[in-house]
């Protein structure tokens, strides 16, 4: 399996920009652990606003909306556009929406199933996540 590498920008309340990157194994607590320090960074209050979907980039947005609004249950690619473009009215074209989901796949946020020609999805279930390995 290759390196994987998340980059994760936002700008805190006094409009400075911060970067950080993880290389290597990217996991769902080690991205937990980074929107904390950026809720507390930004200055967003915690609970009410992720700071995915706060973020201009089009991935972080949809990538917070699937997992915020469609974590019960499966759905396509068309599913996802749909709840992009009603929480954020904005128009986001389908081969861009399929893409996003495939590196969602690939970093392992998201589970993938071909039946036919259909292809749907499901945001893993903590069972289903690789456990966090600490060494010393």
């Amino acid at each position: 399996m290759r390196p994987r590498r998340f980059k994760l920008e936002f700008y805190d309340d006094e409009g400075v920009r911060h970067s950080i990157t993880i290389d290597g194994q990217v996991t769902r607590e080690k991205v937990g652990k980074l929107l904390d320090l950026v809720e507390v960074m930004a200055g967003t209050p915690r609970g009410t606003a992720s700071a995915l979907s706060i973020s201009p980039r089009k991935f972080d947005r949809l990538a917070s909306t699937i997992i915020s609004d469609l974590k019960q249950r499966e759905f396509t690619a068309s599913d996802a556009k749909k709840a992009f473009e009603t929480s954020f009215t904005e128009k986001i074209l389908l081969s861009t929406v399929s893409t996003y989901l495939v590196r969602l796949v690939e970093r392992g946020v998201l589970d993938r199933t071909e039946t036919g020609r259909n292809v749907s999805y499901r945001v893993k279930t903590e069972e289903s996540r690789p456990i966090l390995s600490l060494r010393p």
